[in-house]
């Protein structure tokens, strides 16, 4: 009797509220729900009107066999699931025409249109959250329509049902991200690929990662091989290593462990933990998450947070004693930064590269007799404008080569050119963004108030994001042009696990999502909430460890 009344109560859940059927984060701009459905079938077809949309074909096809059990085709041409890119398309809302879309599903099939391949995979996220799939529970074919297409059984079910809705969609900013220190702590390619899948079902399309720093370099630079060389690419336990391993005693959390398989007995100095990528493999994740629609914009950090490079290269570092800033008074530093750029731009297509910028240690500057005779032959007034003498020259090198800069806040500092992009990090800081805009510069928000996804959370942390004024409310619709988006900051100094980076980015990064996609004026958390609690099922059926909404859990 009791099983009964919980399936009669499914059932009146998925007829009766409109969320039960379309339940998709970000909220759209519009929905038309309709009557009926569309019915998956075995021996389907999945077409594309474009060669381009090829990958884009077979990643939908891999979604939906993997949740159905069912068999797909894809051939460009005709389909029952079509995808299809449209010059002109109509206009939807106010958002970014390159990456809105339209879909449409009834009883004869689902269709997506877009101006853009980005476009296409947005509607294609959206179908991902609209399709059944079987739930990993006792569940019958009613249940089955009330959730998603990421629970992922051992087998597929062999059926499943599309709702007949028509949506109209368009994201408010064009930067929606996470960014990933795998520096402080590494992260495998297969775990950084998980990230991404996880990124592309929320409609996040930029991935900044942060490949070097004091503890690290986790890029492969072929030029200066010792940079990932067994004494560098891999260290003993430091103190942020040791806070980990304490608290995962004290509090009996094996999320807190730093992984086994990141350990290498290194001739000379024992056992050490760390790891980094090969270019072979750099080049893995950006076409893998170029098919998903996100963008990898690579951090190589300069001039400070250079501690791996400069022990690495005693040369690099004033006084030439292997200590971090990098030392700017010598062409040899500007070399060895143009050398590692060059091996950046040919393995990132895209348009930015992070110079980073942030924390200097300037005062090494002022006591070192190279950085003075700098200043002086530059004409600059201090080691404030020594920073901004070297990231205005690395500024023109990325543009001869058809890259934008982009950096922390602090590259603001000594002055800036109009081209460079700003990262708002510095939250106690509110006057940067109203700076740099008034400047002329474009920001991509994070500040630590609200996106440092690392920082700990509360029962009030997830609201606080999602009501919070993360765009200023002084800017005036000129600057406001010049706000790019915002992005969920992932730094890894007390995050040595995969578990434990899913418990701090999840459930948050779906309320980034909504904030950046949807305009505010659209934003009600009172809405939102019913639709996170369901896609709660969605994430455990995914198996990310999220942080439930009520926790007593630190």
């Amino acid at each position: 009797m009791k099983r009964l009344s919980i399936l009669f109560t499914s059932l009146l859940l998925c007829a009766g509220s409109a969320m039960a059927a379309v339940n998709i984060i970000p909220k759209p701009t519009s929905v038309v729900e309709k009557e009926g459905s569309f019915q998956l079938k075995d021996g389907m077809t999945i077409g594309y009107n474009d060669a381009s949309l090829e990958p884009a074909a077979v990643y939908l096809q891999e979604l939906l066999t993997r949740a159905t059990g069912l068999r797909f085709k894809t051939k460009q041409g005709k389909g029952k699931i079509q995808l299809s890119l449209t010059p002109n398309p109509s206009p939807v809302g106010e958002g970014d025409v390159s990456e809105s879309y339209e879909l449409v599903s009834d009883k004869k099939g689902v269709l997506i249109t877009a101006a853009t391949y980005r476009g296409i995979i947005n509607g294609i996220a959206t179908l991902r959250q609209l399709a059944p799939s079987p739930l990993l529970l006792w569940g019958s074919a009613l249940e089955r329509r009330c959730n998603g297409i990421e629970a992922l059984p051992q087998r597929g079910s062999g059926e499943g049902a599309v709702p007949s809705v028509s949506i109209k969609d368009s994201p408010n900013f064009h930067w929606r991200g996470l960014m990933l220190d795998p520096v402080r702590h590494f992260f495998s390619v297969e775990e950084t690929k998980r990230l991404l899948d996880e990124m592309a079902l929320y409609k996040l399309n930029k991935f900044h990662w942060h490949l070097s720093d004091n503890e690290g370099f986790r890029m492969e630079v072929k030029a200066y091989p010792e940079l990932t060389g067994d004494s560098m690419a891999w260290r003993r336990f430091n103190y942020h290593d040791r806070q980990c391993l304490d608290r995962a005693a004290k509090e009996n959390n094996p999320d807190m462990l730093i992984p086994r398989k990141f350990f290498k007995e290194v001739e000379g100095f024992g056992e050490l933990y760390g790891g980094y990528y090969t270019q072979d493999e750099i080049r893995d994740v950006v076409q893998y998450a170029a098919v998903r629609g996100i963008d990898v914009i690579p951090e190589i950090d300069m001039p400070g947070h250079n501690g791996s490079a400069c022990w690495c290269y005693r040369w690099l570092s004033c006084t030439q004693d292997g200590r971090e800033p990098l030392c700017l008074g010598r062409n040899s530093t500007i070399e060895f930064a143009e050398k590692v750029y060059d091996e950046v731009f040919k393995l990132f297509p895209y348009e930015y590269v992070s110079i980073g910028g942030d924390e200097v240690n300037r005062r090494r500057w002022s006591e070192c007799s190279e950085c003075k005779k700098r200043i002086e032959s530059e004409g600059l007034k201090d080691v404030s404008e020594l920073q901004a003498w070297f990231t205005k020259r690395m500024e023109k090198y990325f543009n001869a080569h058809g890259k934008r800069i982009l950096g922390w806040d602090e590259i603001l500092e000594g002055g800036l050119s109009k081209t460079a992009t700003v990262h708002w990090w510095r939250g106690d800081h509110p006057d940067v963004t109203q700076k740099s805009t008034s400047m002329g510069n474009e920001v991509v928000l994070c500040p630590f108030t609200f996106l440092y996804f690392d920082y700990a959370q509360d029962d009030n942390t997830l609201r606080h994001i999602y009501d919070g004024d993360i765009v200023p409310v002084d800017l005036t619709p000129e600057q406001l042009k010049l706000i790019k988006g915002m992005q969920g900051n992932i730094w890894c100094e007390r995050i040595p696990s995969e578990a434990r980076l899913q418990w701090m980015v999840f459930p948050r990064a779906l309320a980034l999502a909504e904030k950046a996609w949807t305009p505010k004026a659209d934003q009600n958390w009172d809405d939102f909430l019913p639709r996170l609690q369901a896609h709660l099922k969605r994430l455990d059926a995914m198996g990310i460890q999220y942080r439930p909404l009520q926790t007593k859990r630190p």
